[in-house]
């Protein structure tokens, strides 16, 4: 018996293992699952290449669609640029540039999309002021076409100044980059695909730009660095002939970093650094920052005569050797009146012809380099009287004709008008900057939504003044 019992209680023993063991068999099935699980999200949902194939495939879903619509004629260029993008994500897939190509391809997918809606995309750039001989081209064409104020301008468009000419583009963000004579640029936006948000900049070939951004980042690539403008910075950046770069911070900060990788190297307002077109960096110096200018005062009139003349003055800079003068009747400098190098801090100059002229002034230092310009101020010249008894007390006031304010991206609406040359000119108490020919435009951001109000006033040199007030209805 004793044996019999032994014999039942192995095989007691022996049951309840079976049991244990199927237990155990579908935990190590349920593990199994969920890691293989696991292992496809992250090795296929997640995986940059998979990713990338299925942005391109639902971008060529919506250029398909974009094709079939019934008004597709109307959005033929929106066509070329989808099509465009998504060539260059299947070159970046083929490339092994993963999230190049998912990038290319949600902004291909963006744009067609934005078309079949019936309203198109919203642009990068425009043109916010135009001198002279500039051009742009279309990213999906061969042509040029010359440039117009207000002209839109989107993600691999060009643009070309040529001798004597100017361009100022304003970006999205408020960002306004001074293109100078002789430049030849792209327009690069760069679109996160994870927040759906562009990072403005432009690709220089050759020429000088100067950036002035507002409360947010944007980059200028050039053949040899990558220049990153910090937000409420200003910063010039040129390209020779030779393909070197030269990067002066004007105002605020920026970063230069070497096209072939490297730490960035950081500037503050009055700091330069060369680079060649290869991407190797110099060392960084300090420039001399500009001089205060005295005289003339801002605005100050002059009549004409063969006895008028204009006496220039500003203050001394220490270790300053010389200092460069210029006067333009463009605010943007495109063409000189006057680009003289002085040894003193004063200079005089015959007043021969009307109109409003503009004048700055660097400082050059021990090494040659000459530092960031001053701001400029303005002065005009005029055929009216200014005899004692006569002046200008019985001037009417200034004319002045603001157009509709209209919006530019987010918060950032341009007030834009005209006055009588030679008139000052304030938008909610901040001077602006008027032409030669009485025309004015500033931009300006609203921070509280709903309606706001603008203020523009025209004074003329008699003190008179005309004011005008605008509403802007700012969506959240």
């Amino acid at each position: 018996m004793a044996i019999k019992k032994a014999a039942r209680a192995d095989i007691d023993w022996y049951l309840i293992s079976i049991d244990r063991l199927k237990q155990i068999g579908l935990i190590i099935l349920l593990v199994v699952l969920g890691l293989a699980g696991w292992w496809f999200f992250s090795n296929q949902k997640r995986n940059p290449r998979s990713a990338a194939e299925a942005a391109i495939t639902d971008a060529r879903e919506a250029l398909n669609d974009l094709a079939s619509s019934k008004d597709f004629s109307n959005h033929r260029s929106d066509f070329d640029r989808a099509q465009k993008k998504l060539d260059e994500a299947t070159t970046f897939l083929t490339a092994g540039k993963y999230p190049s190509a998912q990038e290319a391809a949600v902004e291909s997918q963006t744009i067609s999309r934005a078309a079949i809606s019936g309203g198109g995309t919203e642009f990068d750039a425009q043109f916010n002021t135009v001198e002279g001989d500039v051009q742009f081209q279309k990213s999906a064409t061969s042509d040029w076409h010359r440039a117009d104020i207000g002209k839109p301008l989107f993600n691999g468009d060009w643009v070309k100044t040529g001798e004597s000419a100017s361009a100022e583009l304003i970006f999205s963000n408020g960002t306004l980059y001074t293109v100078g004579p002789n430049a030849l640029l792209e327009i690069y936006a760069q679109l996160n695909p994870a927040t759906a948000k562009k990072s403005n900049s432009v690709q220089m070939q050759v020429g000088s730009v100067e950036v002035a951004t507002t409360d947010d980042a944007s980059m200028v690539r050039t053949p040899g660095t990558q220049v990153v403008v910090d937000s409420e910075s200003t910063t010039q950046v040129g390209v020779d002939r030779s393909k070197s770069t030269s990067v002066m911070a004007e105002k605020g900060s920026a970063s230069v970093a070497s096209s072939t990788g490297g730490a960035a190297i950081k500037l503050n307002g009055g700091q330069k650094v060369n680079a060649t077109a290869q991407g190797s960096l110099s060392p960084v110096r300090n420039l001399l920052m500009p001089p205060a200018l005295l005289a003339p005062a801002d605005n100050q009139v002059y009549p004409v005569s063969s006895e008028s003349r204009v006496d220039f003055g500003w203050d001394a800079i220490t270790n300053a050797t010389s200092y460069v003068l210029q006067v333009s009747r463009s605010r943007l400098f495109t063409s000189l009146e006057i680009n003289s190098r002085r040894q003193k801090t004063t200079a005089s100059a015959k007043v021969t012809a009307e109109g409003a002229f503009y004048w700055r002034v660097a400082a050059i230092g021990p090494e040659g380099d000459p530092g960031p310009f001053s701001s400029f101020r303005r002065f005009r010249v005029s055929g009216a009287s200014r005899e004692a008894g006569t002046t200008t007390q019985e001037a009417p006031p200034p004319s002045l004709q603001v157009k509709k304010p209209y919006s530019i991206g987010g918060p950032f609406y341009m007030i834009e008008g005209a006055t009588d040359p030679g008139a000052t000119v304030f938008i909610n108490d901040e001077e602006v900057d008027v032409e030669s020919n009485g025309h004015f435009k500033k931009l300006v951001s609203f921070s509280k939504v709903g309606r706001n109000s603008v203020v523009v006033k025209a004074v003329n040199a008699a003190g008179k003044q005309t004011i005008q007030s605008e509403t802007v209805l700012v969506e959240e």
